[in-house]
């Protein structure tokens, strides 16, 4: 009886006190996985992609050169894990964005390396 009344007296403070900090969520997000998975590989996040090019192999498999950097659908790019590349453009967060041209994602603005004027087709 005085075992169980000691572990009592000595375990009540610790009954009543509030948690540092909450436990959150268990499961993430694909997106917030692959931020978490980029943040301890060191690989930065940017807000603004520029999409370099395009490569398609001849089995198929395409391959995305964004911020200078391949990316892929399959296996899903660390980076950029909502990408989806098409035969002229890509996807990022459903925001469409063709070779030469930046996005900046926060914004959803889409801005061209060349300006309106630069190239002039001549008759």
């Amino acid at each position: 009886m005085n075992i169980k009344l000691f572990f009592i007296i000595i375990l009540l403070p610790w009954g009543n006190a509030p948690l540092a900090e909450p436990l959150g969520t268990l499961f993430y997000s694909p997106t917030e996985r692959a931020a978490l998975v980029a943040a301890r590989a060191g690989i930065s996040q940017s807000a603004v992609y520029t999409l370099n090019g395009i490569t398609q192999r001849g089995a198929g498999k395409t391959v995305a050169w964004i911020n200078g950097r391949a990316a892929t659908e399959d296996p899903p790019d660390l980076v950029i894990p909502t990408l989806v590349i098409k035969r002229d453009h890509v996807l990022i967060e459903g925001h469409p964005i063709k070779v030469g041209e930046s996005l900046d994602i926060i914004s959803g603005q889409r801005v061209l390396r060349l300006p309106e004027q630069a190239v002039q087709v001549k008759p």
